[in-house]
């Protein structure tokens, strides 16, 4: 029998640049107009793409991080399509952090530490 096997574990992921700074995420919107309601609805959807090698550990894409450089054209430039590449991983770190980061009601300062080791028998 085939199938996957799931392992829960205690821990997520955080993702920062290693200068400290904070990071923009490409992205698009639309306002439309809802047809039964007329109410305008605002909609987002963040863009990814490849991994770079750091992301490629956990996941098979990535959002579409922007250097500071390219924030205004990413916002004015008819096609900033050559933006959307990964970003790369030199200039990022990752570490891991509780899973308790998933629930909005742990707003505290500790939420980004790093996660003790993740205990096989848990």
């Amino acid at each position: 029998m085939y199938g996957r096997v799931y392992v829960k574990t205690s821990a997520a992921d955080a993702i920062a640049l290693k200068s400290g700074e904070p990071f923009a995420l490409a992205a698009i919107w639309e306002m439309w107009r809802e047809p039964k309601t007329g109410e305008d609805i605002k909609t987002f959807a963040v863009l990814t793409c490849e991994p770079n090698e750091m992301m490629a550990t956990i996941h098979d894409r990535m959002p579409v991080v922007l250097h500071s450089s390219d924030y205004r054209r990413w916002l004015m430039d008819p096609d900033p399509s050559d933006l959307m590449k990964p970003f790369p991983a030199d200039l990022m770190t990752m570490w891991r952090i509780d899973r308790k980061v998933g629930n909005y009601k742990n707003d505290t300062p500790d939420i980004l530490d790093v996660a003790p080791p993740a205990d096989l028998f848990e």
